[in-house]
């Protein structure tokens, strides 16, 4: 008896260990944070609009009381992105991570240009004072973004549209006044049957029914497909200020001027239309901000409506 009510006694044991092996197990699949470089998703850290201010000292003036520049964090007169810990999400409390890499987008006016500068600011707590980061420059590429890092249609955000297109002069007509918000000088996907796909530029606004593109290479009358207005990636970014921020961790990424061995700010394939990113060290700050100008999308070589996305790096 005695020793068949130790063999239940050890059984049980095994059991109850197994079970809090397994609840430790699963605990952390529940609520581990995926903010490791590899499975960490984009963050929108700038909502989609133009520029913040004329000039960052405009935004910001240092020289003298600026709400948000030592007050409170909630008097910020503009967009701010806390950056999140793993404590955000149920794992071990920790600092807000440190090196974080951010892309920009937006939308060109005129087919050319899609020029904006930026400046970075952050805090490192609520009621902290303000520390400028990095400042520099940046311009737009060809690459379309076909949707955002966050899931809304990019090619088409503001309008989508049939229409039928007419052979040999460019020009697209609706009945229901389905180009209405379009404008001279923006963007538009033009696909259909007798067309090759191509984004150009409208040219003539004639009314909500009928707009003009130029360029479009076609060989037939057809029904198109239309989105207007779509946003592209920044393929340049240059950091204009290399001594706003830490030089002192080391990183084998480099930045034209910029030594091998002082990586906290860095630029990644700047140029050549691939998707810039802007890498910057962001230890010990839990706020930051992209103050944005020289970016208003009614000024004919400015990008409009940018929006800026990070994640871990």
């Amino acid at each position: 008896m005695k020793t068949r009510y130790g063999k239940t006694l050890a059984a049980i044991t095994v059991l109850l260990i197994l079970g809090v092996t397994a609840f430790l197990c699963i605990i952390p699949l529940v609520k581990a944070a995926p903010i490791d470089t590899y499975h960490s998703g984009w963050s929108l850290v700038r909502a989609s609009d133009d520029e913040d201010a004329a000039s960052f000292a405009a935004e910001y003036d240092l020289s003298g009381v600026t709400d948000g520049i030592s007050g409170a964090f909630e008097d910020m007169n503009s967009s701010a992105f806390r950056i999140p810990s793993r404590s955000d999400y149920g794992g071990p409390g920790t600092s807000p991570g440190t090196k974080w890499q951010f892309v920009f987008c937006g939308k060109l006016y005129d087919d050319v240009g899609g020029t904006f500068s930026y400046s970075l600011v952050g805090w490192s707590k609520i009621n902290g004072m303000l520390q400028v980061i990095a400042e520099g420059t940046g311009a737009l590429g060809t690459q379309a973004v076909v949707k955002y890092p966050d899931g809304a249609d990019a090619l088409g955000e503001l309008i989508t549209t049939t229409a039928a297109y007419t052979f040999g002069n460019n020009t697209l007509t609706v009945t229901d006044a389905g180009f209405d918000g379009a404008a001279v000088g923006m963007m538009g996907l033009v696909t259909g049957a007798g067309l090759t796909a191509e984004i150009e530029d409208i040219t003539t606004f004639t009314d909500a029914n009928t707009i003009i593109f130029s360029g479009l290479a076609d060989t037939a009358d057809c029904t198109a497909t239309v989105k207007i207005n779509p946003s592209f990636w920044a393929d340049t970014i240059v950091i204009t200020s290399l001594l706003k921020w830490s030089g002192s961790i080391a990183d084998p990424n480099t930045v034209t001027g910029y030594s091998k061995t002082d990586g906290t700010l860095a630029v990644l394939n700047s140029a050549d239309n691939e998707v810039a990113v802007l890498v910057v060290d962001l230890a010990g700050l839990e706020y930051i901000q992209f103050v944005l100008y020289d970016c208003d999308g009614a000024n004919s070589e400015e990008a409009g409506d940018l929006r800026v996305y990070g994640r871990p790096y």
